[in-house]
């Protein structure tokens, strides 16, 4: 039997146009809301106009902060959230890709908690850690297919002092309000748009193989999910402005990660833990560095779970096998996502990115240290310890 609990308080709007529901939703909550967004992007597509214009017609005007970077820094996070407390913000909204979305949930936590957004990432010892206990009402609106963040708790944040790319997460989190306007990410650009798919692929394609088995709905979901992606990810990218495709994109986004797929199925993310350390040293696109290290990871761990890989061959890809031993169909459905990836131009390799081996001791330090819950390694079906970390690094160069 499986026993799970799974609770969503996120309201979710879903559809095209949707974003036009905005300034109803803010007024329901308060008046004063801290606009959360990057730096160039907003503006240049014109969708903060326009959602400024939304919000001119209930008579809001928000208090904007266009400085997020990709992979938000703790620092900016940190500023930000002292000016939602000295301008007395009553929520925070988060407009644009997983890096606005995160930032604004750590803005809303650091703006009344008072303390570093650092205060509340777990990296590593429970000491330090403080859990998130309260948090301004948060909304977000997402612009890309990617993260999720629009239907969780939480959200990635970099110290870029330690180079380290950490978790905040808490009840407190998950958005009042999320509205998902596949319209949004019309102007999504071409790689960002790739990443994303990618980001997506990866919220349910590391449990799959982490989880347990005895989870056959959740893995069927998984598998549909990743089936999606792979098939409406080409038609996005030749044809920006295909609504079909950007709405199943956003759609699969918002449910991967919402813990609707891995309740019941459990399971760790070696791979996202083992990107944030990449990430947090070199400061690539998530996407794109999951993609970067999901090769050698499934090379790693195949040898331990072989008939998982066997199954996602068969069901995701439709490899029909015949005499093949286990290891050898295992191998073979590793080479069909691998295929795939080359098919949307990430299949990588650190030199591809300019990247060498002079950081990987410290990117394997910095995984144990963060990731290893204090038992030296991470858990996976083959566990990783610093040793294989490196070894998935290698296979990677």
């Amino acid at each position: 039997m499986l026993n799970f609990e799974f609770t969503l308080p996120t309201k979710i709007i879903f559809g095209s146009g949707e974003v036009s529901k905005l300034g109803k939703e803010i007024i329901k909550i308060g008046k004063n809301p801290l606009l959360v967004t990057g730096k160039t992007s907003m503006r240049k597509t014109g969708i903060l106009d326009k959602v400024l214009a939304i919000l001119d017609q209930v008579k809001i005007e928000p208090v904007l902060f266009e400085e997020i970077e990709p992979n938000p820094r703790a620092s900016t996070i940190d500023k930000a959230g002292k000016i939602a407390r000295d301008r007395d913000c009553d929520m925070v909204i988060g407009l644009g890709g997983g890096s606005s979305m995160d930032a604004a949930k750590g803005i809303a936590a650091v703006a009344l908690s008072k303390r570093p957004v650092w205060d509340h990432i777990y990296s590593g010892s429970d000491e330090t850690h403080i859990p998130v206990r309260t948090a301004l009402p948060i909304i977000c609106v997402p612009t890309v297919a990617a993260t999720g963040s629009e239907a969780d708790r939480g959200g990635v944040i970099t110290n870029t002092d330690t180079n380290e790319k950490a978790g905040i997460f808490g009840q407190p989190l998950f958005p009042t309000v999320s509205i998902v306007d596949p319209e949004l990410t019309f102007s999504c650009p071409k790689d960002y748009t790739i990443d994303g798919g990618i980001d997506i692929i990866s919220h349910v394609i590391e449990t799959y193989f982490t989880g347990t088995s005895k989870a056959f709905l959740q893995d069927r979901m998984a598998e549909s999910i990743i089936r999606t992606v792979m098939y409406y990810l080409p038609i996005a990218v030749k044809n920006p402005e295909h609504l079909e495709a950007r709405s199943h994109l956003s759609w699969c986004s918002t449910v991967a990660l919402s813990g609707l797929i891995n309740s019941g199925r459990g399971g760790n993310f070696p791979l996202h833990a083992l990107e944030h350390a990449v990430s947090g040293h070199y400061d690539l696109s998530h996407g794109r560095g999951l993609a970067l290290l999901l090769p050698a990871l499934m090379e790693y761990t195949m040898p331990a779970r072989p008939e998982k890989f066997v199954e996602m061959g068969i069901n995701m890809f439709g490899i029909q096998f015949a005499t093949e031993s286990v290891d050898v169909a295992a191998k073979q459905s590793i080479d069909a996502m691998n295929g795939f990836l080359s098919s949307v131009d990430r299949y990588l390799h650190f030199t591809d990115l300019g990247i060498g081996d002079e950081k990987f001791e410290r990117m394997a330090d910095d995984t144990i240290k963060v990731y290893g819950q204090g038992k030296g390694f991470l858990q996976n079906p083959r566990p990783i310890d610093k040793a294989g970390i490196l070894e998935i690094f290698q296979n990677t160069l």
